[in-house]
């Protein structure tokens, strides 16, 4: 696939990629992870083999006296999971399984190494730090990958590596890989564009990667090669497919090894492709993207792509191919693999189809193969829910990773009902989902929500879960979703309309799950002002309470303590950011920002029934630098505490001691206390470095006292307090 948006990343996130695949060599979260609306038990070992057990959390906390003191060791509590671009298994060695992330499909990636079929992973050391777009077998074993910093390759199952460098220049972001399937010598490499200045854009080896010609078709200008095939008995005959960032794409034929090329892309939408598959008569194209909804779907040509024939339906939920896998001993088996849909499949070459098999349609897939020689063994590589697997040709998928700590929470919260009760919110580019435990963490299950992007996830004061999703609406309408009892989920809006309108991130209820607040903001036709909505129906019918200045977002609403639910706080982002405070139950709202610095950015809140009528606000004050501010007065004015440190993601307050706080912050301490109201703050983060970039914090609300942090790099729990007694993740001693 076109990955133009790394470089767009790579620069305001290299420190924080640094920092996670530092934590990530030094402590690997233990076993749980994502998985379908069964128990998240990870899938047992193929072929009759013992099932692998997901194992129950066994890191306790280190003690330490109630109220204060050395704070107690935080315990990394998963979910598994990560942006799985490309997985792929031995045909020589079947237990031999890589998959290769590209985290937001961009840079901070790595290579991962399963030896038992897919069940555990481990990372690769020598391609840390290396984002995978494909990975390919040679007949022999050799296995090459494709990363943003070039190809590589292994002959000896993965434990010494080569560099090839393939001569067109420093922008070697290699997206698509094929080797010759008759002469593993031959190797060809689709190569991105980096938008616009890499003309090399497809390249061939005849010496095993020591040399390399530039093959490209000749274009009008730079587009990156996102796939190639190769016949199976004619190495002169070989496709390649185009795609750009914002648009376009072709499919190119050569009938003489690339000496010269034949545009065979009429008949085609002109989006984006990413697919390709050719069997010698058959020859397969897919494609599409979210973005703008380019959609494509799948094509099907037996003339070498001088006609196509469209092979998806009206069935089909969406049109947005990113792989093809065709069964070994049925050619009229075909799995397409889409993103935002999971896979589709058909037994009868195309002409009727299953969409989202075996339960996979929460997977955004990215990938998928089927194992050497095993038309039962499928392998599916999707972002953000890392590798899932299938040991019956498709017909039950579930998550095959372990070991694979890469996936980005946004939120995470605990149930006020059951104690043991936790949910978190995960969101890619266009893609998402909400994950639960009911025992702590040491297991979780994916909720079949739809795979939008989540913002948010909050439990109501009765226990019913409630989430945010940002869409894309192309998937499903943005808004809140209830999760229900029978474990469904209902849309609740608010919807302003059929596009993506309405750009929601913050959720706050009242007494009753009746009255339900949202903050964000509208975007494309509906504006991009700041907006706050109200339902006192508890989401049947909507009020947009306050819509603010273009450019800016509501990113946190608190309700005061000791208000009865009347005064409320927001704060917005935006160039320079700032709050909004309600004293009508959140009918209406006003401007809050006396006392506030000029840049108030970020800026996240908590009150305390210990000190009715206190609110606080954790912030970035500048770019490098965060700060606490204290409002008495329900947020008509504000007073610095005199601290300053890190940027903070989140601040919380503890629910009987008044003055303490927990801030989640950026940098080498991702959480802080206080006991002076914010005046001054000590580290409480021992166990964290394998965090990543913090989000969130909550605070248990029944049961143990437990404070936990969802991360960059999964989710984490300490006892709140230093308390004496180790905790487990179920919560037993």
């Amino acid at each position: 696939m076109t990955q133009r948006s790394l470089i767009l990343t790579l620069t305001c996130c290299a420190a924080a990629a640094t920092a996670l695949a530092a934590g990530a060599a030094t402590q690997p979260l233990p076993a749980g992870a994502a998985g379908f609306d069964a128990r998240h038990a990870e899938r047992g070992d193929h072929a009759g083999r013992r099932p692998l057990q997901a194992a129950r959390l066994g890191h306790a906390a280190a003690s330490a006296p109630r109220g204060g003191g050395v704070p107690a060791a935080w315990s990394a509590l998963g979910p598994y999971g990560g942006d799985v671009t490309s997985v792929a298994a031995s045909p020589t060695q079947p237990d031999l399984v890589f998959a290769g992330t590209a985290p937001g499909g961009a840079g901070g990636g790595t290579l991962y190494r399963s030896t038992d079929g897919a069940a555990q992973w481990s990372a690769v050391p020598a391609l840390a730090f290396r984002s995978v777009f494909d990975i390919a077998f040679a007949t022999t074993g050799t296995v090459y990958v494709g990363t943003d910093g070039g190809l590589f390759s292994s002959s000896d199952g993965g434990t010494t590596w080569t560099q090839h460098d393939l001569g067109i220049g420093a922008n070697q972001l290699t997206a698509a890989i094929a080797v010759d399937p008759g002469n593993p010598s031959t190797i060809w490499a689709g190569i991105d564009d980096a938008f616009g200045t890499q003309a090399a854009n497809v390249v061939r080896s005849t010496d095993g990667g020591a040399t390399w010609t530039d093959v490209t078709p000749a274009r009008p200008t730079p587009m990156s090669a996102t796939a190639i095939a190769i016949h199976p008995a004619d190495p002169q005959i070989v496709i390649a497919t185009f795609g750009g960032w914002m648009g376009g794409g072709e499919v190119w034929v050569t009938t003489n090894g690339g000496s010269s090329w034949t545009n065979r892309s009429a008949g085609l939408p002109a989006n984006p492709l990413r697919a390709v598959h050719y069997d010698g008569i058959r020859l397969l194209v897919g494609g599409g993207q979210m973005f703008g909804s380019q959609f494509v779907g799948l094509y099907a040509s037996n003339d070498l792509g001088a006609t196509w024939t469209a092979l998806h339906d009206a069935g089909w939920p969406l049109r947005v191919v990113t792989d093809i896998a065709v069964d070994p001993t049925d050619p009229q088996t075909i799995l397409a693999a889409i993103d935002g849909g999971g896979i589709n499949r058909t037994t009868d070459g195309g002409a009727t189809w299953e969409t989202g098999v075996g339960g996979s349609t929460i997977l955004s897939a990215q990938s998928v193969r089927y194992a050497p020689g095993d038309p039962d063994r499928v392998l599916v590589g999707a972002a953000s829910l890392g590798v899932y697997r299938s040991d019956d040709g498709g017909d039950a998928f579930a998550a095959s990773t372990i070991g694979i700590a890469e996936l980005p929470l946004m939120a995470v919260d605990t149930s006020p009902a059951e104690a043991d009760h936790v949910a978190v919110a995960f969101q890619g580019n266009n893609n998402g989902g909400i994950l639960t435990s009911t025992d702590g963490g040491a297991t979780w299950t994916a909720e079949p929500v739809p795979p939008t992007r989540y913002s948010n996830v909050r439990y109501a004061p009765d226990g019913t879960l409630f989430a945010l999703s940002s869409g894309p609406s192309s998937v499903a309408p943005e808004g809140l979703y209830r999760r229900n009892g029978d474990g469904s989920w209902t849309s609740l809006g608010p919807d302003q309309g059929t596009l993506f309108e309405s750009d929601l991130v913050a959720i706050r209820f009242g007494a009753t799950a009746s009255t339900i607040h949202l903050g964000g903001a509208d975007f494309g036709v509906a504006g991009s002002e700041r907006t706050v909505w109200r339902s006192t129906d508890g989401g049947g019918t909507w009020t947009k309470t306050h819509e603010g200045t273009d450019g800016d977002k509501v990113v946190d609403i608190e309700i005061v303590a000791g208000s009865g639910g009347q005064r409320l706080v927001a704060t917005y982002d935006g160039p320079e950011g700032g709050a909004l405070r309600s004293a009508s139950g959140g009918a209406d709202w006003s401007a809050a920002v006396t006392g506030l610095p000029g840049f108030a950015r970020f800026g996240r809140l908590c009150s305390s029934a210990t000190a009715p009528g206190i609110t606080y606000m954790s912030m970035w004050d500048s770019w490098s630098t965060g700060a606490v501010y204290r409002s008495t007065d329900d947020g008509a004015s504000w007073t610095s505490t005199g601290w300053s440190g890190g940027n903070l993601s989140d601040v919380a307050c503890h629910p009987q001691e008044a003055g303490v706080l927990y801030a989640a912050q950026q940098g080498a301490t991702a959480v802080i206390r206080s006991t002076d109201g914010g005046a001054s703050f000590t580290a409480f983060a021992a166990g964290l470095d394998a965090a990543g970039a913090p989000t969130e914090l909550a605070l248990s609300r029944a049961g143990e006292p437990r404070l936990y942090l969802s991360t960059t790099r999964g989710s984490f729990v300490t006892p709140r307090d230093g308390a004496a007694d180790p905790i487990f993740a179920d919560g037993f001693d």
